[in-house]
């Protein structure tokens, strides 16, 4: 569904460990030129093993000569994505937010909202701490790293590999916690070239209506509250079908 509405030069997956022949058959037979490579290619000693990490590293290796979206499985384009495909064309970031007029943060700002929430979730507890952090690039958004495109960047590894550096320094071990790539994607993202939020709700996590909805991205628990996500992707598969 997103392929019918941006036309991607390449399609690339990062296949985890629980990858195995016949799902890689599978990817083969629906995408006959998907470019399929171990999660294991992506590991650097600087970054935390699993928990997405090794999809992030991919991205940096791939965003050096081109722009780069990162798609996860659990989406659905139902419509034209115009304000994706200006900004790559225009080689600007994006990233799905969770707020109507969300915009970026310094962060000082980051840290403040985060303030007063608790730090059982590594987000909050990062968040907090990013301005502490001595980092070289100052903005941050609270975005989801499940739908996010990065510019042409031929530096993006090296600012990971010192952004993971740092902030394992003010986060010890927590920083292998399921949840620190995401932050780091949004870190990046943020200070990418031109980065904006893209408009809330029309890219989203839907609940119980798609209506007005161009990206749906049904996270987590989100595909199974109802029957939403189910009828969505049959209505597209037999839409892409005709």
């Amino acid at each position: 569904s997103f392929v019918k509405q941006a036309s991607p030069q390449r399609v690339v997956i990062v296949c985890d460990p629980t990858i195995g022949d016949k799902e890689r058959q599978v990817f083969k037979k629906h995408v006959p030129h998907v470019e399929l490579r171990d999660a294991a290619e992506f590991r650097m000693s600087d970054i935390p093993v699993g928990g997405c990490w090794e999809r992030l590293s991919a991205i940096t290796e791939y965003v050096k000569t081109a722009y780069t979206v990162q798609l996860d499985a659990d989406t659905v384009t139902t419509g034209p994505i115009s304000e994706v495909v200006r900004a790559v064309n225009a080689n600007k970031g994006f990233v799905i937010g969770e707020d109507p007029d969300q915009l970026l943060l310094t962060l000082d700002e980051a840290a403040e909202l985060s303030k007063n929430w608790s730090d059982k979730h590594i987000q909050a507890f990062a968040e907090k701490r990013m301005n502490k952090a001595g980092l070289s690039m100052n903005l941050y958004v609270r975005g989801c790293a499940g739908f996010t495109g990065f510019p042409v960047d031929a530096s993006m590894q090296e600012k990971m590999l010192d952004f993971s550096r740092k902030m394992r320094s003010v986060s010890a071990s927590r920083w292998s916690e399921w949840g620190t790539e995401q932050i780091t994607s949004n870190y990046l993202v943020a200070n990418s070239n031109g980065a904006k939020v893209l408009p809330f709700p029309a890219y989203r996590t839907p609940k119980g209506t798609l209506a007005d909805v161009k990206f749906a991205h049904f996270i987590g628990y989100v595909r199974f509250a109802n029957s939403l996500y189910r009828q969505s992707t049959r209505r597209l598969i037999k839409m892409l079908k005709a």
